[in-house]
């Protein structure tokens, strides 16, 4: 399998720390459509954990902003203290990295639902290329035609 898997080395902090890697994605087909979210958390290459939730009818932003929820949920239970957070959604990225303004109230409330999770974690956002975010997208698209809520521990 590629995409996520090539740049997936456990990333350090400056002091040293380990840090989990986690991909997610939203997708949506039609826009608002039938949407789904994937998250995956990544150890040394090897993905920990995984998720794919159907989230009915939602746009594409809204179905980007519930993948990394998700991915933000996940990384809690866990008990994470850090982590980088790689998505192809430059939307969401520079928006949550308060890059870019967020126009809309409904994505707004979405945004300080993120903020509030990320609240006592050191977490890294990163966007990267679709590509690169090939677990995730396969997740989400997945939700998307099974219509269900999978989470697993790998």
């Amino acid at each position: 399998m590629s995409g996520c898997f090539e740049n997936d080395k456990l990333v350090s902090d400056q002091w040293g720390e380990r840090r989990l890697i986690g991909y997610f994605d939203g997708a949506s087909r039609g826009n608002p459509g039938l949407a789904g979210a994937g998250a995956c958390l990544m150890d040394g290459g090897k993905i920990i954990w995984k998720r794919a939730k159907y989230l009915g009818v939602k746009t594409n932003n809204e179905a980007e902003y519930a993948a990394l929820l998700c991915l933000l949920d996940g990384a809690r239970e866990r008990a994470v203290s850090g982590i980088e957070i790689r998505g192809d959604s430059k939307l969401v990225i520079n928006q949550i990295n308060k890059k870019w303004k967020i126009n809309f109230p409904h994505l707004r409330a979405l945004a300080f639902r993120v903020w509030e999770l990320m609240d006592g974690m050191d977490v890294h956002l990163v966007w990267v290329p679709r590509e690169e975010n090939a677990v995730a997208d396969a997740l989400s698209n997945e939700a998307i035609d099974g219509h269900g809520d999978q989470s697993e521990i790998v």
